[in-house]
């Protein structure tokens, strides 16, 4: 694997964790200046909570939230999930940062107990692949102490309930626990994610909003950040901690508008059996990135196959040398009816990153 690419899926994936290991020390203080203005990156915990999940949303470049439909909604906006009238099971699969060797997995359910009630459960796991470990007295790596490797990792569970309140509006919440770190030391956190879709009645259009990660605060703990006064084989050692920071988890609000532009029976463009279009503006605001917006569009024939494009603005500094294909997504899928109201989909998504390259996702749900 090429030294930059890893170098810089490194950096995405662990910047807010480095700055929280890392031991305190006396630097060059640096001043916000026009050219270099203060932002909020990587000043949270569980930045891997930021990573979208499942290849529909992501092949939209992440305008999901007032569509969101199928288990991964769990994910974008859990009161997508009310509108399942089946049980349903979905895994996620993602290669992140073309061959970084990172990883992304989603395992997810729903299941309806009548009167309009949906619960579901969402599993994700992030593991970075073995990295290089180097340590005080072994700058270069080796260290029989510790080995020559080490792994990122993080995890979340969470377990979600949606209702149609009415024909047009759903309403979802989910609570999440969420731990991230390497074997010596690892932050935990707990959630809680809501979600609601209004169905307007206007020319096919729909509102949607969602709020994620609102919860506690993690701090790393564990035997890396540990140390002795002096030797601890020698008489007076006491045990300290190194002072690591309370990071917050990274809240994100999304709120979205969609147009059935062709195929319901309220589109704007009027109906249509054969196909069918929708169109979605989002804007998402978390607490750790400037304002993005988003828009996309998914096609559809006879609700089995679909095809799906997306572009992000990402509004940070000098993404305009990155090209148009940074934030760039395109993607599709199948839906395969397997009879009494069964049914088997496979989506793939393809997101431009620019340096970091691509990623890419494969999911696969199955209906009864």
């Amino acid at each position: 694997m090429p030294r930059t690419h890893r170098l810089l899926a490194a950096v995405a994936l662990l910047a807010a964790s480095a700055g929280a290991l890392s031991a305190q020390a006396t630097g060059t203080v640096l001043l916000p200046v026009p050219e270099n203005p203060t932002t909020r990156v990587a000043t949270r915990g569980a930045n891997f909570l930021e990573i979208g999940i499942g290849a529909r949303g992501l092949a939209m470049a992440g305008a999901y939230t007032a569509l969101a439909e199928g288990v991964t909604a769990l994910y974008w906006n859990p009161a997508g999930v009310a509108e399942l009238e089946g049980p349903a099971a979905a895994v996620t699969i993602a290669q992140l940062y073309d061959n970084a060797d990172i990883s992304h997995s989603f395992v997810g359910g729903v299941l309806p107990l009548g009167g309009a009630r949906v619960f579901g459960i969402a599993l994700a796991q992030l593991s970075s692949g073995d990295m290089q470990r180097t340590t005080e007295q072994y700058p270069d790596g080796g260290d029989p102490a510790f080995g020559t490797t080490f792994n990122y990792s993080a995890s979340s569970a969470g377990l979600y309930y949606a209702r149609r309140l009415t024909d047009r509006l759903s309403l979802g919440v989910g609570v999440k626990f969420a731990t991230e770190g390497i074997d010596d030391a690892k932050a935990n956190y707990v959630g809680l994610d809501v979600g609601t879709k209004f169905r307007t009645g206007l020319y096919g259009t729909h509102i949607a909003a969602s709020l994620s990660n609102l919860g506690t605060s993690g701090r790393f703990r564990g035997s890396a950040i540990e140390r002795f006064s002096v030797d601890q084989f020698r008489p007076g050692a006491t045990p300290v901690e190194l002072s690591t920071q309370e990071l917050q988890m990274p809240t994100l609000f999304r709120f979205s508008v969609r147009s059935d532009v062709l195929g319901a029976s309220d589109a704007l463009l009027g109906t249509n059996d054969q196909f069918n279009m929708v169109a979605v503006l989002e804007a998402t605001d978390a607490i750790d990135t400037d304002v993005q917006t988003i828009m996309a569009f998914q096609m559809g024939f006879r609700d089995l196959v679909y095809l799906r494009a997306g572009k992000r603005w990402t509004n940070e500094k000098d993404t305009e040398y990155r090209g148009f294909s940074h934030g760039a997504a395109v993607g599709g899928g199948v839906k395969l009816p397997l009879g009494s109201g069964r049914r088997l989909s496979f989506d793939y998504a393809y997101t431009g990153m620019s340096d970091l390259q691509n990623v890419q996702v494969f999911s696969v749900e199955f209906g009864f």
